[in-house]
């Protein structure tokens, strides 16, 4: 008897294991569902080696009550950023500057520095034929890749 009561118990423990696997899992999808990210600046505008290059800085928001962080739900690894001006895409970032994994716990921001991003040259030369380069921030959206619970989601400025 002593066995089957062992064995009852693990399953319970078992179960209630699951569902709170599941509720925590459900809440941190909301974070990644409600993040928001924004451009805080673009600088550094170069030619090198007949490719064209700029930086720029992103900001991430977790709105929510949810911490992201190593202890709850895991880092956010930023696995592509995609430069757009004015929804055309303009550029893809080749760097993170080394800061592509964060956490972000609830109502707190993390602010990526330094991401350089190799411009289309066909595309800003149309551009800038077309009205000039434009540093309003506002005029710049980004769509980036990240992976967090093991799963790839896709935020949208």
């Amino acid at each position: 008897m002593e066995g089957a009561t062992i064995l009852k118990v693990l399953g319970g423990a078992a179960v209630v294991t699951t569902l709170f696997a599941f509720k925590k899992k459900s809440d941190f999808s909301k974070v990644m569902e409600q993040m928001t990210m924004d451009i805080r600046n673009i600088r550094n505008l170069r030619l090198k080696s007949g490719r064209l290059f700029l930086d720029i800085d992103v900001a991430f928001h977790n709105p929510t009550q949810y911490d992201m962080t190593v202890y709850t739900a895991g880092m956010i690894k930023v696995k592509q950023i995609k430069l757009f001006y004015k929804n055309v895409l303009i550029g893809n970032a080749l760097s993170t500057a080394g800061k592509d994994a964060f956490e972000l716990p609830a109502k707190s921001n993390y602010l990526i520095t330094g991401i350089t991003v190799e411009l289309l040259f066909l595309t800003i030369i149309d551009q800038f034929l077309k009205g000039g380069l434009d540093s309003n921030v506002d005029n710049y959206q980004i769509h980036t890749v990240v992976d967090a619970l093991g799963k790839s989601w896709i935020v949208e400025q």
